[in-house]
């Protein structure tokens, strides 16, 4: 499975550099001595642990980074259209699931951007796979899933129910070291796994116009 996935990974040309966008809703912080959250700081931490498991897992060429995060741009920067030109181009959507990401705006269109790249491309290719991955942050009995977000298959059964019941920080807060970074290991595999899966090709990011944050009055 891994060498098919770097066979496919390896064919990307340079308009096509993610293999994942991380999507996410950093939690808030005020005043000039406000340093970021702890949990911000963990989940930077694990985009660079994933990102590490996935070098190996590919033959990724590592010019630039395997996953797109926005940890926040240069003064100057235009980031709507970075973002939008990596959801244009990535392999895989991960979106990471807390109690404060489905009340983002920006996180309800970035999901509205990847649907409408799946959807622009099934009608060409009507067996193509879903390529959003979610990751649990945190446990699922402390989220208030829409629609859009329920119809997505997020119990992995290679993680078990701790996974579900404690999500990735839940694990890293209890200090149970070993089994997080076995987590990360696993969710790196799936996420090749769905890259090779399902080959999703790079479109148009005039695809992205009026972008609506599919979360909202659902």
């Amino acid at each position: 499975m891994v060498q098919a996935a770097s066979q496919a990974l390896q064919s990307s040309n340079s308009s096509d550099p993610y293999v994942f966008f991380m999507s996410y809703a950093r939690t808030p912080y005020k005043g000039a001595r406000a340093k970021k959250d702890a949990s911000d700081l963990a989940l930077e931490e694990f985009y660079t642990l994933l990102c590490s498991n996935i070098m190996q897992l590919t033959d990724h060429d590592g010019e630039e980074s395997p996953g797109f995060l926005n940890r926040g741009m240069d003064t100057g920067v235009d980031w709507e259209n970075r973002l939008k030109h990596a959801l244009a181009t990535c392999r895989v959507f991960v979106p990471i699931y807390n109690t404060r990401y489905f009340t983002r705006e920006w996180c309800g269109k970035e999901w509205d951007a990847f649907a409408r790249r799946q959807e622009e491309q099934l009608r060409t290719r009507p067996y193509t796979g879903n390529a959003i991955v979610p990751v649990l942050w945190v446990g699922e009995q402390h989220l208030s899933m829409p629609p859009v977000a329920a119809k997505v298959q997020y119990a992995i059964p290679s993680l078990g129910r701790p996974y579900l019941q404690a999500g990735l920080y839940g694990f890293k807060q209890a200090g149970r070291r070993g089994m997080y970074r076995s987590l990360v290991w696993s969710l790196a595999e799936m996420i090749v796994k769905v890259a090779q899966q399902t080959s999703l090709a790079p479109c148009d990011v005039e695809l992205f116009k009026d972008l609506r944050n599919v979360f909202e009055g659902e």
